[in-house]
């Protein structure tokens, strides 16, 4: 009996020290951030069309006064032809050129538009034809549409929605996407405020499917923009990656590039190039 009691204890404790060796194996390691990375680079790039987009309407006369009038994206060998019958505008960037902020675009992105953006209703959809921002090809087609205006706040609401959306790499790997946002940009003396929500979803470069889910509204300001950080000041970002739920918190409003990524098992500051 006493040998058959210290068999049966011998076996709990192995079967309790496998136990959690199991559990400290799916919780403990570091999840694949590789996601976040490109995400970040996604997100900029596609941003990056958002600022190129509002600036071309505002200039010729048919968007709200967001960009101030003496900033300009563009480099001085772009150019930019507009079709007011056909409603149509062409942005092309030639074999590439650098913009007053170190901006590298090369090919055209095309706009199709249907009014002044500034009228709630109105809406341009953005194509690509070759089209390159700091070496990621950009494809698909990404459709803003003006939901409404709030004259007393300054602040436009748009929603964003891309579809067949790609992003290839140097290295001609590439990550797909299709996402749905809710923007506000409100316009303020020291320029305009972005507050995002919405989600995403697609193929990573490593073929893995993802998810993405703003939980709290990711801010961005013209200012730091300006100045070359795109990552957003603040809001936090849901992702589904290999299986793993994570989250990168952005903070509480400074202007960095800086975020905080959760995940099982523990917590990193990540700073995003």
């Amino acid at each position: 009996m006493k040998n058959l009691f210290n068999l049966i204890f011998i076996g709990m404790i192995s079967f309790l020290i496998i136990s959690c060796e199991t559990i400290s194996d799916k919780i403990l390691p570091e999840p694949d951030l590789s996601l976040l990375e490109d995400e970040v680079e996604i997100y900029r790039s596609y941003e990056d069309v958002d600022n190129i987009t509002l600036e071309v309407m505002q200039s010729n006369g048919l968007g709200a006064r967001i960009i101030n009038s003496t900033q300009t994206l563009l480099c001085q060998a772009s150019d930019v032809k507009v079709d007011k019958l056909t409603k149509k505008i062409i942005i092309d960037f030639g074999t590439g050129c650098t913009s007053p902020e170190g901006v590298v675009r090369k090919g055209k992105v095309l706009l199709t538009y249907s009014g002044n953006l500034a009228f709630p209703g109105s809406t341009i959809i953005t194509s690509f034809e070759g089209y390159e921002v700091n070496g990621l090809k950009l494809e698909g087609t990404r459709v803003l549409t003006n939901t409404g205006i709030n004259l007393a706040t300054s602040t436009i609401t748009m929603t964003v929605k891309v579809e067949n959306g790609k992003i290839t790499w140097p290295d001609n790997t590439f990550a797909t996407l299709k996402m749905n946002q809710v923007r506000e940009i409100k316009l303020g003396a020291q320029g305009y405020e972005t507050s995002v929500i919405g989600t995403g979803e697609g193929k990573s470069r490593g073929d893995y499917n993802y998810s993405t889910l703003i939980t709290t509204p990711l801010k961005l300001t013209q200012t730091c923009i300006a100045s070359g950080i795109w990552v957003p000041n603040s809001g936090v970002m849901q992702f589904i990656f290999k299986g793993i739920k994570s989250s990168v918190d952005y903070g509480s409003g400074t202007c960095d590039k800086v975020g905080k990524v959760t995940y099982p098992g523990g917590s990193k500051d990540v700073t995003f190039d």
